[in-house]
């Protein structure tokens, strides 16, 4: 296409100063694979078959285009089209509306924007898998168990992706499918970095996820093929089936047991059939311009490069079949071939079934809030029936929870829970030091006066289910406005909470078996901001008045140290704790920043455990500040003695 056919005159821009758009003609490469004058010769970037046009609308996304805008401009390899260029007299010729829309083609500095923001997210997926299997696996076979399951992510995810496409029209084909491979891509991109370090010794695995890497990325910066992606990836029915296979490895299971022999055929004939998917479409379509663009070169070659290694691993596992088929050995038993992935899969829903029990809890602090953003959005004029039924149900859930009358004392009906909340103590692997198991008498009242709180206590949670185990409801005593918080007051008050003031304490001391236990973290909001990832810390020296109160009651005061309790989460610190810390003791309640594990409200996995020291009889000993002191001796004895 010339100038002058283009309307373009000597005082207007060139067609090189449309950024790419319109390219001339700049010869052939005479080869079978790629003719690039077919490209031009058809209008290159900017076709001029309206079909064409019609298909290139359908595979650009709109919101990668928006966020590249935001994050990069440069990104893209169009650019907005300014008709003060002397666009009117190309307008003419081409359909306008397609002319100025942005396409989601990337440039080289988009491919490595996006793979490395890409490849960040597949990290920090890594991670979350790590943190999940960190309590049930160890040393490499959790580092091969966590890539495996990695694979199996986004083996899933493209199989998901194809399964909705083949319910799709085959003119929907291309929709979305830049997104995806812009995903794929990061996953790639990591495994070349995990596998650098077999570069040397063995290097075609690394050769593979790199020339799928490329292949992706040249679709990725060329317009019109982003519908190979789905035969592309279709590698990601065998790569699912392998990941499987080295799970399965991974975690012990013999490889004689049927259901992996089955898994190994399914895997051999998904292999032949997806690395050679993308041969009848090229042998179909090979007069297609799109597929002559001189981006998509690099990776027709990384392709080919592939595809021989495939077809050697073929050609491998051919030869090896029979006894890749059947293997030899005895056939083991159900119980002894899955101990291992039994082993794990309690440990995993074991964290699963907490994180949403603690969850569970926290969300009920945030009740109210949410109520009150609901109700403010949906006054707004213009809301959505759906959202003013949703804000009118939340306020409705909150008013009832404020009209019925509040538990005073634990609640017997909480032992059905047990169940689920073996699971929280099960993640924290909670045990009492010396002995496993807290012996109480019946008879007499205890204070379980226990150090240090930590942000959250998760400890005295953990000291509840083990009471409630043994048969006991007991009492804990905290911030008064926690008991006046909706929804999280009255689940409190159903585990046994109490206000902390002078004659609650006096009335849990009072009360019977099972109610005579009661538990008090001296230190409270002090406490917590002296929270420490590298060491324990505690302030309950400084405070006497629980001494005071087990001596006015006769109780046994039982001295407690709670391990692992102040490594739960991340905590302000410094001139920013320091101004936290006198707010919360001016609303009485803890106000601070913080985040747990992920940067969520769950706290980090970390193992907890209560030292006990022997118990103080304040029948005997009436002297508060002898009993105070006596506290302090064992409590630091049993730390010594338990650290």
């Amino acid at each position: 296409m010339s100038e002058k056919t283009l309307g373009l005159t000597k005082g207007s821009r060139s067609a090189g100063d449309f950024q790419g758009m319109l390219r001339s003609p700049s010869g052939q490469l005479l080869t079978s694979l790629h003719q690039e004058s077919k490209w031009e010769e058809e209008g290159g970037w900017r076709p001029i078959s309206k079909d064409r046009r019609k298909s290139h609308r359908m595979e650009r996304d709109a919101s990668l285009v928006q966020l590249l805008n935001l994050l990069d401009p440069d990104s893209l390899v169009d650019k907005p089209l300014d008709e003060s260029l002397g666009a009117p007299s190309v307008l003419s010729r081409l359909d306008s509306d397609s002319f100025g829309e942005q396409h989601s083609t990337l440039s080289r500095r988009g491919v490595a924007l996006v793979g490395g923001v890409s490849t960040c997210g597949w990290y920090l997926l890594r991670l979350m898998l790590r943190d999940l299997f960190q309590g049930s696996l160890g040393g490499r076979r959790r580092l091969d168990v966590e890539l495996h399951a990695l694979g199996t992510c986004h083996a899933l995810g493209w199989l998901v992706f194809l399964i909705r496409k083949m319910q799709l029209p085959a003119q929907n084909l291309p929709k979305y499918c830049s997104r995806a491979l812009a995903a794929s891509l990061g996953f790639y991109l990591h495994d070349c970095w995990v596998l650098r370090g077999t570069l040397l010794n063995s290097p075609a695995m690394f050769a593979h996820q790199a020339s799928v890497a490329v292949t992706i990325a040249s679709i990725l910066r060329s317009k019109g093929v982003a519908w190979l992606a789905p035969a592309l990836m279709s590698l990601s029915v065998p790569t699912l089936v392998q990941n499987l296979l080295l799970l399965c490895g991974s975690l012990g299971v013999p490889a004689n047991r049927l259901e992996v022999r089955g898994l190994r055929l399914l895997w051999f004939a998904s292999f032949a059939a997806s690395k050679l998917a993308l041969v009848p479409l090229w042998l179909q379509h090979c007069d297609s311009p799109e597929l002559h663009q001189p981006h998509l070169l690099p990776g027709k070659v990384s392709y080919l490069l592939g595809l021989g290694l495939n077809i050697f691993f073929m050609l491998s596992a051919a030869r090896d079949l029979p006894h890749y088929l059947k293997p030899a050995g005895s056939i083991a038993s159900v119980a002894a071939a899955y101990a291992v992935p039994l082993k794990g899969a309690r440990a995993v829903s074991t964290t699963i079934v907490a994180s949403v029990c603690l969850g569970s809890i926290f969300g009920s602090y945030l009740s109210a809030p949410v109520a009150a953003i609901l109700a403010l959005l949906s006054s707004r004029r213009g809301a959505s029936r759906r959202l003013k039924l949703l804000a009118g149900g939340s306020c409705a859930f909150i008013a009832l929870d404020q009209f019925l009358p509040m538990p005073q004392e634990c609640n017997p009906a909480v032992r059905y829970l047990l169940p689920f909340l073996r699971r929280v103590k099960g993640a924290f692997r909670h045990r009492f030091y010396p002995h496993e198991r807290l012996e109480l008498k019946n008879n007499r009242h205890y204070l379980l006066a226990v150090t240090p709180h930590g942000f959250f206590p998760w400890g005295v949670a953990a000291i509840i289910i083990d009471l409630l185990e043994q048969g006991y409801l007991p009492n804990f005593v905290g911030a008064s406005v926690l008991g006046a918080l909706p929804v999280a007051g009255r689940l409190l008050r159903n585990f046994g909470y109490r206000p902390a003031t002078r004659t609650e304490v006096q009335q849990c001391l009072k009360k019977e078996y099972p109610r005579n236990v009661t538990i008090i973290i001296p230190g409270g909001i002090r406490e917590m901001f002296c929270v420490r990832q590298d060491i324990e810390v505690s302030a309950a020296n400084l405070r006497a008045g629980f001494a005071e109160l087990a001596v006015e009651g006769g109780a046994m005061l039982l001295p407690g140290y709670m391990f692992g309790g102040t490594q739960l989460y991340q905590v302000a610190s410094g001139w920013l704790g320091e101004l936290f810390e006198q707010l919360s003791r001016r609303l009485k309640t803890s106000v601070t920043l913080f985040h747990g594990r992920w940067g969520t409200l769950l706290p980090y996995p970390h193992q907890l455990g209560c030292a006990l020291g022997e118990a103080i009889d304040c029948r005997e000993m009436r002297d508060v500040q002898a009993v105070q002191k006596l506290w302090v001796e064992r409590m630091r004895q049993t730390f010594e003695e338990n650290k």
